[in-house]
């Protein structure tokens, strides 16, 4: 409901979301709730103020390449038409100001709509802000800019190159989707709930 979001889930990973959890959102994504319903609790977190912490400060990019490609039309998806772009970037990496020892690519494919409200995608595209690490921050913005419209499918592509190399591939995929009207009551925390600490902050160095 524009950028009020409730995400339901029906397993977690037993740390950060629990099965059963609930996820809300007012503003997009900027700032989320999670709720765990048998227990009667929630946690909260200001996405906007995650950094990379310490790593910031020992990682260092050079050669910072970021591309996004417009592949035309992407065909029908759930119905609706969608836009192809694909975002590729490319940096050196290395650590404590040493010599590159790291090679990173990323490619991220997204089919998008823009027959869906764009409000519905901030949450899953959600622009994390300065994260730190510029060559990030640009791709982030570089995503966020010009994939407009609502994704409906998106491929991430992450390459490593060096002493920890590494590669991996994500797949999102939207589908049955529905327009209806959705109660207020549905994106408010329970009064009955009572707030803990974040996960997030347990693992944060004190």
């Amino acid at each position: 409901d524009g950028a009020n979001v409730r995400m339901e889930f029906t397993a977690g990973d037993g740390a950060m979301i629990g099965n059963g959890a609930v996820m809300l959102t007012h503003n997009g994504g900027t700032t989320i709730a999670v709720l765990d319903p048998e227990a009667k609790t929630y946690w909260e977190v200001d996405v906007a103020k995650l950094t990379a912490g310490p790593l910031a400060n020992m990682l260092a990019m050079t050669n910072q390449k970021v591309n996004v490609k417009d592949a035309g039309d992407g065909g029908a998806l759930e119905s609706f038409p969608t836009r192809h772009k694909i975002v590729t970037a490319s940096a050196d990496m290395s650590i404590g100001g040493g010599p590159a020892a790291m090679h990173f690519e990323l490619t991220m494919e997204s089919w998008a709509t823009e027959k869906i409200p764009t409000d519905a995608a901030a949450f899953l595209q959600r622009r994390l802000g300065n994260t730190g690490l510029p060559m990030l921050d640009k791709l982030i913005a570089a995503q966020s800019e010009s994939v407009k419209g609502f994704p409906l499918k998106q491929i991430t592509y992450m390459k490593v190159t060096g002493p920890a190399s590494m590669e991996m591939t994500s797949t999102t995929t939207v589908s049955n989707v529905k327009k209806a009207t959705v109660a207020p009551a549905q994106f408010e925390i329970p009064k009955d709930y009572k707030k803990t600490e974040s996960p997030l902050d347990k693992m944060m160095p004190q």
